[in-house]
């Protein structure tokens, strides 16, 4: 038997429904009647660890249904999923800098094609000018 399935067995003895006999180990119905979905935890020790909770879970309490999927983060699972975050982070501020420098870059050269287009503008001008004052 796979750790899954090994898993799955220990899990659902917690709960009031066996998803086995609804054919799927994947799927959970909570003390509700409703499907449990798979939720991710985000907090310290857990972080990263899959479950299967009432989908009033965190919000309502009442019905309680809560079955861990993984089993227990092993130290390393739990280092770095905050190290992920803090490169991430660094990432987004570094991709965002560039961004705003690209467009400050398009705003210079905007500026300069501009001022481009006057000089020889005034430049032909000129040059008009003097051709009918020779002419």
């Amino acid at each position: 038997m796979d750790i899954l399935h090994q898993h799955h067995q220990a899990s659902t003895m917690s709960s009031s429904t066996s998803s086995h006999a609804l054919g799927s180990p994947w799927m959970q119905f909570c003390h509700c009647g409703k499907r449990a979905p798979v939720k991710t935890s985000w907090t310290g020790e857990n972080i990263g660890r899959r479950f299967w909770a009432c989908e009033k879970y965190g919000v309502d309490d009442t019905c309680g249904y809560f079955v861990w999927l993984d089993p227990p983060t092993c130290a390393r699972g739990r280092e770095l999923p905050p190290l992920l975050r803090e490169k991430i982070d660094r990432l987004e501020k570094e991709v965002a800098a560039a961004h705003a420098k690209e467009k400050n870059d398009r705003i210079n050269t905007k500026d300069w094609m501009i001022v481009c287009f006057c000089t020889f503008a005034a430049i032909g001008l000129v040059f008009m000018i003097t051709l009918r004052m020779i002419g």
